[in-house]
C-alpha cells in the first residue's frame, strides 16, 4: 500500500501530460467514452479516479482517505470542485502540488 504523499505524487504524474483530466465520470478512454478507472483503456481521470488509479486496486479505502483532506483544503466536496464549470487541469495539478507539500511538511516535522 502507499503512502499518501506516494498516492499523491503517482496522480501529479498522470496529470503530467495535457489532456489527462476529465470531469464528470471517473476515467474516459482516448474517444472520451467512461471506462473503469482501472481497465486498460482509461487515459484521462477526475480526481477520484486519479487517487483510485494511484492507489491501486488493492488499496479501496484511498478516496475517502483523502475527501476530507481535499475537502478542507478546497472548501468542498472534491466532486463539485472537479466538475465546477471552468475548471482546467492546472488547477487541479496546482490542488494536487499543494496536498504534497503539506504531506512532505508532516513528514518533515
Amino acid at each position: 500500500m502507499f503512502t499518501e504523499l506516494e498516492i499523491v505524487e503517482r496522480c501529479l504524474l498522470l496529470f503530467s501530460k495535457p489532456g489527462r483530466w476529465t470531469q464528470k465520470v471517473c476515467a474516459r478512454d482516448r474517444q472520451g467514452k467512461p471506462v473503469p478507472v482501472f481497465s486498460r483503456e482509461a487515459r484521462s481521470f477526475d480526481i477520484e479516479g486519479a487517487i483510485r488509479r494511484a492507489a491501486g486496486i488493492e488499496d479501496r479505502s484511498a478516496y475517502a482517505r483523502f475527501v476530507p483532506l481535499i475537502k478542507g483544503q478546497l472548501g468542498k466536496h472534491p466532486f463539485d470542485w472537479n466538475d465546477q464549470a471552468g475548471r482546467h487541469q492546472k488547477d487541479v495539478v496546482r490542488m494536487f502540488q499543494d496536498l504534497a507539500d503539506e504531506f512532505r511538511f508532516k513528514e518533515a516535522s
